[in-house]
């Protein structure tokens, strides 16, 4: 009896390193999040050089964004950031992490449809940057996008360690 139990025990110990291997893999690689904040600057900083107006090349970029994620998924039959992390989880719904994160995403919504562009434009002048208001949003809207993406990756990862899903 005790050597079943210290083969279950091995046993057991083998699936939890299993199981650790499997969820470092499955992480998105730093350098993701560093793409993520330099297109999004750099995008919203074209427009200080583009004669677009602000609405239609934000509007024109993430309809191509929109219009690659679906071909690549179209193509692929999987969602392209599991590709990139050379894994293919089973993605689940999760309400409460989709709630956390929707909530967030409203108030910072809210926040940039209030004060946006004239928060944006009051620091770029703080800075000494008034010539170039849309490069300053395009770093606040860089770092606000990043970390609310960050935020669901390890609030997905909280969920399944728990086992919500």
């Amino acid at each position: 009896m005790n050597q079943e139990q210290q083969r279950a025990e091995e046993a057991l110990a083998a699936v939890r390193t299993h199981q650790d291997q499997a969820r470092r893999a499955a992480r998105l690689p730093w350098w993701t999040y560093a793409l993520m904040f330099v297109l999004t600057a750099g995008f919203t900083a074209a427009n200080d050089f583009v004669t677009f107006t602000g609405s239609k090349f934000l509007a024109v970029v993430i309809l191509v964004l929109l219009v690659v994620v679906f071909a690549v998924g179209v193509r692929t039959r999987s969602a392209p950031l599991s590709r990139l992390r050379g894994v293919q989880p089973t993605q689940g719904f999760v309400p409460w992490v989709f709630g956390v994160i929707a909530l967030i995403g409203g108030v910072g919504g809210w926040l940039i449809s209030r004060y946006g562009t004239g928060f944006a434009a009051t620091l770029a002048d703080g800075l000494g940057l008034r010539e170039y208001p849309c490069t300053v949003a395009g770093v606040l809207f860089g770092l606000a996008f990043t970390a609310l993406f960050a935020l669901s990756q390890a609030l997905l990862a909280v969920a399944r360690r728990r086992g919500d899903q």
